[in-house]
């Protein structure tokens, strides 16, 4: 997946209430883009599989995308929070490039990082 495609998978969750779809213009309002770079975006995160489109043709994300976007969320946020903290990098700076981190890592990488990632918090649960 690219860093555009999640930014836009991103905003759909954002936009999603329960099994009910999001329209392409809520989306292209919230994102600032036109209607037609979303309907491109949709039809790639549809080919992907992390969304579909309802009989009235609005996005609806499937499991398979609250899935990956779960763990694509927890690497950009243990990323972000480290450039933040660690590096000194400003919050949206560092989740910007948290999100092309993560979009560049090959599909091994990124299920290796989560699930040391998950691995970490599960350490830091015990200890408290």
């Amino acid at each position: 997946m690219t860093s555009a495609e999640l930014r836009y998978l991103i905003s759909i969750s954002e936009l999603s209430v329960g099994e009910n779809g999001v329209k392409l213009t809520a989306i292209a309002v919230k994102m600032k883009v036109s209607k037609v770079s979303v309907f491109r975006a949709a039809e790639r995160l549809e080919k992907g599989g992390y969304v579909r489109r309802d009989e009235k043709n609005r996005v609806v994300m499937t499991g398979y995308g609250y899935e990956q976007l779960s763990q694509y969320r927890l690497m950009i946020g243990w990323l972000g929070d480290h450039l933040e903290y660690h590096c000194g990098v400003p919050g949206d700076v560092a989740y910007r490039d948290a999100i092309g981190a993560a979009c560049a890592m090959s599909d091994q990488s990124r299920h290796g990082l989560t699930e040391f990632i998950k691995s970490q918090k599960a350490l830091i649960r015990t200890k408290e």
